[in-house]
């Protein structure tokens, strides 16, 4: 007979609240999404309404009291409406003429596609926070374009979650989305096929694209050992996959982008500013006070309705004014932080972690996370996402931390201006870096090479 136990354990859970939830999606929603969803708001709660400059001092128009009696809740509005005071929100005005023209967009965008593909197939935060950052991080043909080491140290977690995280989010639709070469796009969609790792198809995409592409068949029959009817066969099927996962899908046609942040430089250095020229400034419509004068007259589903409403407004506005403080407390120790980028440009940005930002103005490396999400900035230097200014660290032989951004924009100016007949090998690039103090191996200078789409130095000789 098996012995019963009895153990009492105790457990911490996290319990997210009604204004807790609502300010993390406030948090992670890029500009022009954040005023669909006050405006849609505005429409469908009858508590929350825009309040117009010109007609602060008019009374509200009348609406039916019938038709405001079944949209009621009993509150303590004494709270909220003390003698004539009103809670409102007024959003930070930005002058028009600052901003790029306002387009509005209703279609689902492929970030949102892979988002959604993501929040419905895990449970982990963690792996929702790397999967976003990872998303983030597509370039316009739908590669990664970052390196899983530094993800895993602007992020703070292990270079093993990065990649089991990459791995999940190349089974994701389109095929071959996340992948960091032509031939690993090509290989994932041979695999989610059926092609096995012995087929003759998945060993030409991994070893012997660069044959294909000058057709010499001959090669790959030698180290196959198969016929070259066999080889075109195969051939066939891999033309007829996409090398570019967001090809067709207007990957660089999504939206026009509207900047969530502003940089603009003053006398002693640079301002931050939130855009927020478009959002109506929202109070508690007053007119409801009137008739809950009369809550004796109503019924107890129509005084829930009303606090349920009350209630809905109240963490919106509330939600937007520390979604505000928090985007400006992290945009500007971040402005803070790279002001040599601004100063100079990209081979002075410094290395930046969110654990660090996160440490430094006092909010958890998630809400961090959740504000640089799908955000951009535009700077005197030209508009940016937000996360760009986060990046890993090379040290120097003088014991100091470089962005890995830098080194990349470094081995990019050193090819722009090498002689073209006699292009720099890459390690030729590491001796130039090396003269710089910058000591990193060949193959991560191949690999920055690789990110930053430049050919190898036998395919840019020209002459």
């Amino acid at each position: 007979m098996k012995e019963l136990r009895i153990e009492l354990r105790v457990t911490l859970k996290q319990t997210l609240t009604p204004q807790l939830y609502q300010l993390l999606k406030l948090l992670q929603m890029p500009y022009i999404e954040l005023e669909q969803t006050v405006r849609n708001e505005l429409v469908k709660n009858p508590l929350l309404e825009e309040r117009q400059e010109v007609d602060e001092e008019q009374e509200a128009p009348p609406r039916q009291e019938k038709e405001i009696k079944k949209e009621v809740r009993e509150i303590d509005w004494a709270e909220y409406f003390q003698g004539e005071r009103e809670y409102y929100y007024k959003p930070f005005q930005t002058a028009r003429d600052e901003l790029p023209e306002r387009v509005p967009v209703s279609h689902p965008t492929i970030r949102d596609h892979l988002l959604e593909q993501l929040h419905l197939n895990t449970r982990s935060n963690k792996t929702r926070i790397i999967g976003e950052y990872i998303i983030d991080s597509l370039d316009d043909d739908g590669f990664l374009d970052a390196d899983v080491k530094e993800i895993a140290e602007v992020l703070n977690v292990l270079e093993s979650d990065v990649t089991d995280t990459l791995k999940f989010i190349q089974t994701f639709d389109p095929p071959g989305v996340g992948s960091r070469t032509v031939s690993e796009c090509l290989t994932i969609q041979l695999y989610q096929n059926g092609y096995g790792e012995d087929s003759v198809e998945v060993k030409i995409v991994k070893d012997f694209l660069k044959e294909v592409g000058s057709k010499q068949f001959y090669k790959i029959k030698r180290k196959l050992g198969v016929s070259e009817i066999r080889i075109k066969e195969a051939i066939g099927i891999i033309s007829s996959l996409n090398p570019k996962p967001f090809r067709g899908l207007g990957g660089s046609e999504i939206r026009y982008i509207i900047p969530d942040i502003l940089v603009r430089e003053i006398d002693d250095g640079y301002d931050v500013i939130i855009n927020e020229t478009t959002l109506p400034t929202l109070r508690i419509n007053s007119y409801y006070k009137e008739i809950l004068n009369e809550k004796a007259s109503l019924l107890k589903e129509e005084k829930e309705f009303i606090n349920q409403k009350l209630n809905s407004a109240l963490n919106l506005m509330r939600g937007l004014e520390e979604r505000r403080r928090s985007i400006l407390k992290v945009t500007r120790y971040i402005v803070k932080k790279q002001k040599a980028f601004f100063d100079e440009g990209i081979s002075k940005l410094s290395p930046l972690t969110m654990q660090r930002v996160a440490e430094t103005v006092g909010l958890h490396e998630s809400t961090v996370s959740r504000i640089v999400q799908g955000k951009y900035i535009d700077t005197p230097r030209g508009l940016y996402k937000l996360k760009f200014f986060f990046s890993g660290s090379i040290s120097t032989e003088n014991n100091e931390d470089i962005s890995t951004r830098s080194v990349k924009e470094k081995i990019k100016i050193f090819v722009e201006n090498e002689d073209k007949k006699r292009p720099l090998q890459d390690k030729e690039i590491v001796e130039v870096l090396g003269k710089e103090g910058i000591h990193i191996a060949r193959r991560t200078v191949a690999k920055y090479r690789t990110q930053l789409s430049i050919l190898p130095a036998r395919l840019r000789r020209e002459g």
